[in-house]
């Protein structure tokens, strides 16, 4: 039996096909017709509805998703709440109103995904400091986009009341009383011993966590996903623990939480982490769902190269760790088995003397596949030569790549222009990218090499800032340290 909360209505479903999507079932079955099919690829958020669950204090938590790559099932034992929902005793919900004010609207096609984004927004505890993140996965063809950035200030600025607060108490006391999943078809396994043994049973399943690429099988492809196990509640999957010398981050966590962690951890890492999808795509994607597709232009593996990350794999009964290059073997292939899933990716801490970079570049700037992506590492000695480096590449060969023979014409040199230069020249004969819509292949060369100027740029920045506080803050002056 599959139970949801739709708006202020428990639906309790006793049987639908693994790989309907949210979006079908509530415009076609519930004719709740303001969610809209834009895209069916979570791209342009016309389908945004919010998602109400507890977190680990029992609060309630809102968070937007993308209704047309979310499978039916997965949103079990949660409140779905659509913009028809809003408008209570024929009154404009403050956050409707707050969009007419600042005639937000033309068309109408792709407001309703609006409402709902601005609508998480305004159940956020504390309130971004961007405001206008919360619309970044929403595209809309008429208003140029600032009359909506504007509503999303006030909403931040204003705090209106919430005329659905009423209901909190009956959705708080529903969630706690929901019983667990039971399908034929698809499965939600809450522990390690569970997911190896639907693995043994049902090997040709396939694995889904936020389903943010996966679902574009069936809304895309229309190849029918029969059976599905959901790694989503996999209580070993959710967890971040650190040991000496790094952590452990389970792979089913979703991505708005590891962008969280990395913040905090590995600052150098926030621009392609706010840059993968959406807020929307992040609160439902993963690590381990990036990896377990292993697309050839994927933000996470070349990210993981660099911070020499390692993936590990799981089959019940014995954990392997693979370095995320050996792990993809080839165009969306990994050393993957039938019987085994994705558990972790274990990062080790970074060291003073790292110079850690990564950069994206894309046609749109947020919400979008990358063109080519460029991770670099580098550690410096006491006379500030490279002693070790790590330079990762995707969007240039079938998988994401070690550059390594760029790596060797680094070691034990100092980081010069004339280097970088000579290094530059290197870069056609070593990545021999193909040519596709995103760009041809001279143009991915001519992007590998300008990154590495702008690395080399941006080293120069530190070091030049690093100098002048060392001569005006230290009589001694002491070792350059380069900061993640």
């Amino acid at each position: 039996m599959l139970e949801m909360m739709i708006n202020n209505q428990t639906v309790r479903i006793s049987s639908v096909s693994a790989d309907m999507m949210l979006l079908t079932y509530l415009r076609e079955q519930r004719g709740l017709k303001g969610t809209k099919e834009g895209c069916a690829s979570g791209d342009c958020g016309a389908c945004t509805v919010v998602m109400v669950d507890q977190d680990e204090h029992h609060a309630l938590r809102y968070r937007q998703i993308n209704a047309c790559i979310t499978p039916l099932h997965a949103v079990h034992g949660k409140q779905i709440m659509t913009v028809e929902f809003l408008k209570q005793d024929e009154q404009l919900h403050p956050v409707q109103q707050a969009i007419i004010n600042r005639h937000g609207s033309q068309c109408g096609f792709c407001t309703p995904g609006f409402v709902m984004s601005l609508y998480a927004l305004s159940k956020q505890n504390i309130r971004p400091k961007n405001p206008a993140d919360f619309l970044a996965g929403n595209l809309c063809r008429c208003t140029g986009y600032g009359p909506l950035i504007e509503a999303a200030h006030d909403i931040v600025q204003t705090n209106p009341p919430d005329p659905l607060d009423a209901h909190q108490q009956t959705v708080r006391h529903w969630l706690t009383q929901v019983p667990p999943l039971q399908s034929e078809h698809y499965f939600m396994p809450e522990t390690r011993q569970q997911l190896a043994q639907l693995r043994q049973t049902y090997p040709t399943a396939k694995l889904i966590a936020g389903g943010t690429d996966l679902s574009l099988e069936v809304t895309q492809r229309y190849q029918p996903l029969p059976r599905l196990i959901d790694v989503s509640k996999v209580d070993d999957l959710l967890t971040i623990t650190e040991s000496s010398d790094g952590w452990r981050l389970g792979a089913a966590i979703p991505m708005y939480r590891i962008h969280q962690f990395m913040q905090q951890h590995f600052p150098s890492t926030d621009e392609i982490i706010e840059r993968l999808g959406s807020i929307t795509i992040r609160h439902r994607a993963t690590l381990g769902g990036s990896l377990g597709h292993a697309s050839p232009i994927g933000d996470i593996a070349p990210l993981l190269i660099s911070l020499n990350g390692q993936i590990e794999v799981d089959n019940g009964k014995q954990r392997i760790r693979y370095a995320p290059e050996d792990y993809i073997t080839g165009y969306r292939q990994t050393r993957l088995q039938d019987d085994e899933w994705i558990s972790a990716i274990h990062l080790p801490k970074m060291t003073e003397p790292q110079r850690h970079a990564i950069y994206k570049v894309s046609k749109r700037y947020e919400d979008d596949i990358a063109t080519v992506v460029l991770a670099l590492n580098f550690t410096f000695d006491d006379q500030r030569h490279i002693s070790h480096c790590i330079i990762a590449a995707g969007g240039v060969a079938e998988k994401s790549v070690r550059l390594t023979a760029l790596e060797a014409l680094f070691i034990g040199q100092p980081l010069t222009q004339s280097l970088i230069r000579h290094v530059q020249t290197q870069v056609p004969q070593v990545i021999h990218p193909l040519s596709d819509i995103r760009g041809s292949a001279q143009y991915r060369i001519h992007l590998v090499q300008n990154l590495l100027q702008r690395y080399f740029f941006e080293y120069q920045s530190i070091a030049v800032q690093q100098e002048q506080t060392e001569t005006q803050y230290s009589p001694i002056k002491t070792r350059l340290t380069y900061h993640a």
